[in-house]
């Protein structure tokens, strides 16, 4: 069984700098509706979902870009993203660490033969917060033959708009004003942790009401 190695998100993004790969295949903001991951109030429910996908290959897809077609050295996007649909179309729940984790298993499956060097995910949830614009978790893997699995897990809070007492002149005590906080949580391991946004969120507004 191969090991995994978790990183850092500015680790996973510098060791893919210097990889030398540079040949990519993406489908970005995917609308779909997921029975996955919790509403603001915490309940397990469906809703709204935007799926981006990043395959980094193995090898430049020199001969289909010299042929002008779609063969092994490359993914066709437009039939990954029906698979992606297709996956997605599930009655029972999942959390969104398992959604992530299935994303890659469609990229694979759909890859075939086509060899990967990495693959990265999104899945971003518009009305997961009551007060942002929404909770995303970002899932980076990279498989290298000989080497551990590495893999990255961030999950972000976007843009919370928090009313807070700023400043120390007598006007500014009398008046909240908004701040706006983007939060990310880096190297997630236990990946039930992952759907405790709501929670989080209802955190930062309590540790706000302590300190004004």
């Amino acid at each position: 069984m191969t090991s995994t190695r978790y990183v850092g998100k500015s680790v996973w993004d510098a060791t893919q700098a210097q990889s030398g790969h540079y040949d990519k295949i993406l489908v970005q903001d995917l609308e779909v509706t997921v029975n996955a991951g919790t509403d603001v109030w915490g309940r397990k429910k469906r809703q709204r979902a935007l799926i981006s996908v990043t395959i980094t290959l193995d090898k430049k897809f020199e001969s289909a870009s010299s042929t002008d077609t779609v063969d092994t050295s490359t993914i066709h996007y437009g039939i990954l993203s029906k698979a992606i649909q297709a996956r997605l179309q599930n009655d029972d729940w999942v959390s969104t660490g398992a959604l992530s984790e299935s994303l890659v298993t469609s990229v694979k499956e759909v890859a075939g033969t086509t060899p990967i060097f990495a693959i990265e995910t999104s899945v971003y949830y518009p009305k997961g917060s009551m007060f942002g614009d929404g909770v995303s978790h970002n899932l980076s893997i990279a498989e290298v033959i000989g080497s551990p699995r590495t893999r990255s897990d961030v999950l972000y809070l976007r843009n919370l708009r928090i009313p807070c007492l700023i400043g120390v002149n007598p006007n500014e005590r009398l008046q909240k004003q908004p701040v706006v906080v983007n939060l990310w949580i880096d190297g997630i391991q236990e990946m039930a942790r992952i759907d405790d946004y709501a929670q989080l969120e209802t955190l930062l507004f309590e540790v706000r009401g302590r300190q004004t």
